[in-house]
């Protein structure tokens, strides 16, 4: 690849890493606000659909994008979703008030790439 090639796709990869931390303040408010829906009625499947998937897609394009600990914490919001949208059952009061905590973390973080948080 020469010189010119490897600026231009430096240059491509900067400008897309740009516009996705751009959007990260209003994914993470589409994240917030379906919360807020599931917390709701925690039986309503719909609700847990679209919260799974929300942080589903930001756990992929953050480990993508650099961002390992939002990866991180959507990873472990996942887990705790897991049980209930499988058996599509109830959250249990201790997996929402953790979820809680992961997405206040989430929030914290949420334009932090990865080399500026501490370990």
């Amino acid at each position: 690849m020469t010189d010119e090639k490897k600026r231009i796709l430096q240059e491509r990869m900067s400008a897309l890493h740009e516009k996705y931390c751009s959007q990260l303040p209003e994914k993470y408010q589409e994240i917030e606000d379906s919360w807020k829906l599931y917390q709701t009625d925690y039986s309503n499947p719909t609700f847990i659909e679209l919260f799974y998937r929300l942080i589903h897609t930001l756990k992929g394009t953050a480990a993508t994008f650099g961002f390992v600990k939002q990866a991180d914490i959507c990873f472990e919001i996942q887990k705790l979703l897991l049980k209930a949208k499988e058996e599509q059952s109830i959250l249990e009061e201790s997996s929402a008030t953790q979820i809680q905590k992961y997405l206040a973390e989430l929030k914290s973080n949420i334009n932090t790439p990865a080399e500026d948080i501490p370990d």
